[in-house]
């Protein structure tokens, strides 16, 4: 039997979370996330429609943004032969409560909805969570590999991130990373964002911390040193 982390491992993964977010040089590459069009920025949240209680198009559409294919398949599930059956999940899930203010119950039906889409042949964790973070966005966050890695507590990703938004000085810290162009995003995806700045192994991810200076403990293992610092080792 499974058996999943203890309490212990979620405090201390939230401990380890909210040291990074005030890493200097962090408020900028969220800044430029935002700002340059390599990335989804706002569009994720922007594109198109978002009606609350169905599946769209345009919601597709915005989840590719974030590094997701979806197969012709899961296209007609979604929008089409199952449209309907997920629109009544969507309406069981509220549209205006916070992660940190959400019951059980009401996450819950989050779980209700995400069990429907792992269900379907196609839909796996990242997509599955990126899809919920677009129709809830102050409520469900993603969990992709970036994310998981980062919070690296298996089996209580969700956990973690909710006991994190539940300090009000947790909050405040993902807050000062928000810049004037995401005013209107939601807290959850400024702490995705700044997740994936910290924790991605993509060239992007890397050049975007090497444009403003921040290094992460996993850049850091990765340096090779130079000439000069071996030289400087080797020096009485």
């Amino acid at each position: 039997m499974l058996t999943l982390p203890s309490d212990q491992a979620v405090d201390a993964a939230v401990g380890r979370l909210r040291a990074s977010l005030v890493a200097p040089g962090l408020d900028r590459a969220v800044t430029g996330y935002f700002a340059e069009p390599e990335f989804a920025g706002v569009t994720f949240t922007d594109l198109g429609r978002n009606p609350p209680f169905e599946i769209v198009p345009d919601d597709l559409l915005a989840v590719a943004l974030l590094d997701i294919t979806w197969r012709p398949q899961v296209v007609r599930t979604l929008l089409d032969l199952r449209r309907q059956a997920f629109g009544q999940l969507l309406a069981a899930v509220p549209h205006d409560v916070d992660l940190w203010n959400a019951s059980d119950e009401h996450l819950g039906h989050v779980d209700v909805a995400w069990d429907a889409l792992m269900a379907v042949d196609g839909i796996g964790t990242a997509s599955a969570t990126k899809l919920l973070a677009r129709k809830r966005p102050r409520l469900c966050p993603i969990s992709d590999n970036v994310v998981i890695r980062a919070v690296d507590v298996p089996g209580r990703t969700s956990d973690v991130l909710r006991r994190l938004l539940q300090d009000p000085a947790a909050r405040a810290d993902i807050e000062a990373l928000r810049p004037p162009a995401a005013a209107a995003v939601s807290l959850i995806r400024i702490l995705d964002v700044a997740l994936w700045v910290l924790h991605s192994d993509t060239s992007a991810a890397r050049r975007m911390r090497h444009s403003v200076r921040l290094r992460t403990d996993h850049d850091l293992r990765n340096l090779r040193p130079s000439s000069d610092d071996a030289l400087i080792r080797r020096m009485p």
